[in-house]
């Protein structure tokens, strides 16, 4: 597993980064210059110990690495930080950059901040926005010139349709156009004949999107313990790139076979992980199912931590705030914990047991970002897990397929298969003690 500890490296530089806000971006160069000083020192006086010199070097490189991209990206020690420039009713130029989605009172959307009073500046911010006829009309790309005061403390922002006006539209860009397929996709199945409370479970499978979502529902998931089924996850990524390679059976064991399945898993992969948000749970899977296959179409040995590994470490890279994110945060500690048991699962005989295994390598790996972040346990996952998990691939499976072909002989199986899985929720939720309040 040679790159888990370059990951871990890459990772304890961030969080120590994140620990000590005072330290000084230089501060972290010159640690980076003199560790590599000292270890080519090492290196020369003791020629023996070459191989473990080198391996030292690299992780303490690594290490500053860490540091030196989490100040680069920290908001807090930019200069051009839009919360710098915020200390009155301002005029801010703002682009959206997600769709706007849907709350009880308000819409609620993820905006850069591309200047405040004519200032260019960088950030983003959360724009809560009032539901009027203005803003059902917003989509990604929008640019919006908007005045009012901005919470720096919490970085969001409320504003009604008086207090602002769009500036330009964005309807060229990839990303604007993969967006804009998403909500056509969406408007497609929320006009179809699957019931509403089903349909916001099947539009968050297959396009991300959980503000439809009925909140009975969600609570029920939540207090069986498998909320984790209602957002896009490596669950999902990977019952996909299954259901695809089972799809392209006929093409064979050969290299020529490996590389066509492979290049067509790779291209569904990415097309889910695209028009489904790009979430950090989505990525982390979509990279390590990438990098799976790629090695499976060279015919080359995988070992999966060295996987995970690297996926950590090209999402860090590009974003080293992730470490301060959930989803992220509980995405790898899951995978982690599958990972570190499955040498006792694989000699399971019983898939039942096998499953049972799986749940509770996962639960007990994020159980402690649970308890910290939500302040809840929930007891009878291993039963939900148990009578659920085995309808993913059917309900994944049934939701995409009314995704393309929205029409009754789609929604029909769909609609009572998601049923079934609701009573059996609510029946989890509904046992005594079935969520664990911890302050």
């Amino acid at each position: 597993m040679p790159l888990m500890p370059v990951a871990l490296a890459l990772l304890a530089g961030i969080v120590v980064a994140i620990l000590t806000p005072r330290v000084d971006t230089g501060v972290w160069v010159a640690a980076m210059v003199a560790s590599t000083l000292v270890g080519g020192i090492l290196l020369i006086a003791n020629v023996k110990r070459k191989d473990s010199i080198l391996t030292g070097l690299f992780l303490a490189v690594m290490f500053v690495v860490g540091g030196v991209r989490q100040h680069i990206s920290d908001p807090v020690r930019d200069e051009l930080d839009w919360r710098r420039q915020c200390n009155a009713p301002n005029y801010l130029e703002l682009k959206l950059k997600e769709t706007p989605v849907p709350r009880e009172k308000t819409y609620r959307v993820l905006a850069q901040v591309v200047a405040v009073d004519e200032q260019e500046v960088r950030g983003s911010l959360r724009l809560y926005l009032r539901k009027d006829e203005a803003a059902s009309a917003l989509r990604y790309g929008d640019r919006l010139l908007v005045h009012g005061y901005a919470d720096t403390a919490r970085g969001m922002l409320y504003t009604t349709g008086d207090h602002y006006i769009i500036i330009a539209r964005d309807s060229t860009s990839r990303k604007a156009r993969i967006e804009g397929l998403r909500m056509r996709l969406l408007r497609r199945m929320q006009a179809g004949p699957l019931p509403t409370r089903q349909a916001g479970v099947a539009e968050a499978l297959t396009l991300g999107w959980r503000a439809d979502i009925d909140p009975e529902t969600r609570a029920s998931y939540r207090d069986a313990g498998i909320a984790h089924l209602l957002a896009v996850s490596g669950l999902h990524v990977g019952l996909l790139a299954a259901m695809v390679g089972l799809l392209m059976f006929w093409t064979g064991k050969e290299r020529r076979g490996r590389t066509i399945r492979g290049s067509v898993q790779l291209v569904a992969v990415w097309g889910f992980a695209l028009i489904t948000g790009l979430a950090p749970s989505t990525v982390r899977a979509a990279l390590m199912f990438s990098l799976f296959i790629v090695s499976n179409i060279l015919g080359r040995r995988t070992e999966t931590f060295n996987l995970l590994a690297a996926s950590a470490i090209i999402t860090l890279f590009a974003n080293p705030m992730l470490v301060e994110d959930t989803g992220w945060q509980l995405s790898y500690a899951a995978v982690t914990g599958i990972l570190l048991a499955r040498p006792a699962i694989i000699n399971r005989r019983s898939r039942l047991i096998k499953s049972a295994d799986v749940s509770i390598s996962a639960t007990i790996a994020t159980a402690p970002i649970t308890i910290v972040t939500f302040h809840q346990f929930h007891p009878y996952f291993l039963i939900s897990n148990i009578l659920i998990i085995p309808f993913s691939a059917v309900i994944l499976a049934l939701a995409l397929l009314y995704m393309a072909v929205p029409a009754a002989w789609t929604a029909w199986p769909l609609e009572w298969t998601l049923r079934a899985v609701e009573a059996l929720t609510s029946w989890v939720a509904s046992l005594p003690g079935a969520v664990i309040e911890i302050q």
